[in-house]
């Protein structure tokens, strides 16, 4: 018996033994913009390893499908995620908050932009306007309670969802008169000279308070409760991976210029500063709240 133990340790490939199978790999949804910086940086530092846990990370361009994906259970995590997604649904995932990402006037993450040289006219200038926006839920709903604030009533401007890859050249042709768009995008459309910022300040922040808590990086209830050492392992790695780019503002342009649009790459780090929040910094009340007023913006038609 021990001889043929001992067989099967040295030669387990050639001699077919059974071999003992490991974890599966934690499936970690990330969008490619400028918000998951901590997920492209614990993953291309070896943090996820280093804590303890492998990860399979899948690309979206925006974090739109996280809901969808996240109630099937198709992906274990996804970040960074904007509160009102993980809120669309008539019965959204049943997720836990790990971290968070904030916006503020310092820290913007939410542009409105309008075409170089058309600025002046102030938000009411966009009625009648066609308004391209990150094809998200939250950011249509975001822009219908911006408009709605500045006295431009529903349906005034024609709201054209546009892919990330899509967005500039539309502003550029004509083909919308305004952007209401994240990172990469707007940083690039105001490098290349083709937008200009139609608000002065941060405009989300601006509607629904200052520091806003954007968006946060969350994991399946059910897997967390299966799971608990593989979630104490992403936080970790989160939580430092955060703390590194608090250190070193260049390493989250660096990580993210490893998967973004080769023409987008020479821009990243024009980029304003991002702020995250790390596990021990954001607290429960914050997150209920935060999630309540996400599932505001469906309840109150905002």
């Amino acid at each position: 018996m021990l001889r043929f133990a001992v067989s099967c340790l040295v030669g387990a490939f050639l001699l077919g033994c059974p071999k003992s199978a490991g974890p599966a790999p934690v499936i970690v949804g990330v969008s490619v913009l400028r918000i998951s910086q901590p997920v492209f940086v614990a993953a291309q530092r070896g943090l996820f390893a280093k804590h303890g846990v492998e990860v399979q990370l899948r690309r979206f361009d925006t974090a739109q499908a996280f809901g969808d994906e996240l109630s099937a259970g198709r992906l274990d995590a996804a970040g960074y995620v904007a509160f009102p997604i993980l809120s669309a649904r008539a019965a959204p995932p049943a997720v836990r908050a790990l971290t968070a990402v904030v916006e503020d006037d310092s820290h913007p993450l939410s542009f409105l932009l309008v075409k170089k040289g058309a600025g002046g006219g102030g938000l009411a200038s966009l009625a009648g306007k066609r308004v391209g926006v990150l094809p998200t839920v939250a950011y249509e709903r975001w822009l219908a309670a911006i408009l709605e604030d500045a006295g431009v009533p529903a349906g005034a401007v024609s709201v054209v969802p546009l892919a990330p890859g899509q967005q500039l050249d539309a502003l550029a042709s004509g083909g919308v008169e305004a952007l209401f768009t994240g990172d990469p995008m707007a940083t690039v459309a105001l490098a290349r000279g083709i937008a200009e910022p139609a608000t002065r300040t941060a405009p989300v922040p601006h509607v629904f308070g200052s520091p806003f808590l954007f968006g946060t990086f969350a994991v399946r209830a059910a897997f967390a409760d299966a799971h608990p050492a593989e979630v104490r392992a992403l936080t970790a790695a989160l939580d430092e991976a955060i703390e590194l780019m608090r250190s070193d503002a260049a390493l989250g342009p660096a990580a993210l210029s490893e998967v973004v649009r080769e023409a987008e790459r020479p821009f990243l780090a024009s980029a304003p500063p991002t702020r995250y929040l790390r596990s021990t910094e954001v607290t429960a009340e914050a997150l209920q709240q935060a999630f309540e007023s996400a599932r505001g913006l469906w309840g109150a038609g905002k």
